[in-house]
């Protein structure tokens, strides 16, 4: 049996006057892949900050891999973010690093390993994705728009989270 990984219950999500979430349900189970659709402006990527704990809903409970996320300290907040990845939209890449640093961002930040690992582990994720080595060295002005995803998704599977949000 699979274990949830993800539960949303009784959520709303209201600015001013706007309802954008009514008593959203929605369970994911480990292992499966789950996703939101809808048109543009109906919420999808509100519930998916909601989730990754950037905006707190106005009602309800989100828990993700078994935490309660408003019930979390500060401390418990950064663990549990170590857990999984995030592609967003834009792919939201750190201009002023390059391709490299822009992957080993939370490596250093959040891990103690040696900097050579480091580098191999960049060195890897640039490969899984499928650019070229020499990308590297590039920074996001110098990528199409396809290259800015790809390292944007090797940001986000650089810590081997357990859960991918990808928005």
């Amino acid at each position: 049996m699979s274990r949830v990984i993800i539960e949303v219950k009784d959520v709303v999500t209201q600015f001013g006057n706007n309802v954008v979430h009514d008593k959203v349900n929605l369970s994911v189970n480990e292992g499966e892949i789950f996703g939101l659709l809808g048109g543009s402006g109906s919420g999808k990527s509100v519930l998916l900050k909601e989730m990754i704990m950037l905006i707190p809903p106005t009602s309800g409970e989100i828990t993700v891999l078994g935490q309660n996320l408003s019930s979390l300290s500060l401390e418990q907040e950064q663990t549990l973010r170590t857990r999984w990845g995030v592609l967003f939209q834009s792919g939201a890449l750190f201009s002023s690093l390059s391709v490299a640093e822009n992957i080993g961002v939370a490596l250093r930040e959040y891990t103690n390993l040696e900097e050579d690992l480091i580098e191999d582990l960049i060195s890897l994720k640039i490969d899984l994705v499928g650019l070229p080595s020499r990308a590297a060295t590039l920074y996001p002005a110098q990528l199409s728009g396809g290259m800015k995803k790809r390292v944007a998704l090797a940001r986000a599977l650089a810590m081997e989270p357990k859960l991918l949000f990808l928005d």
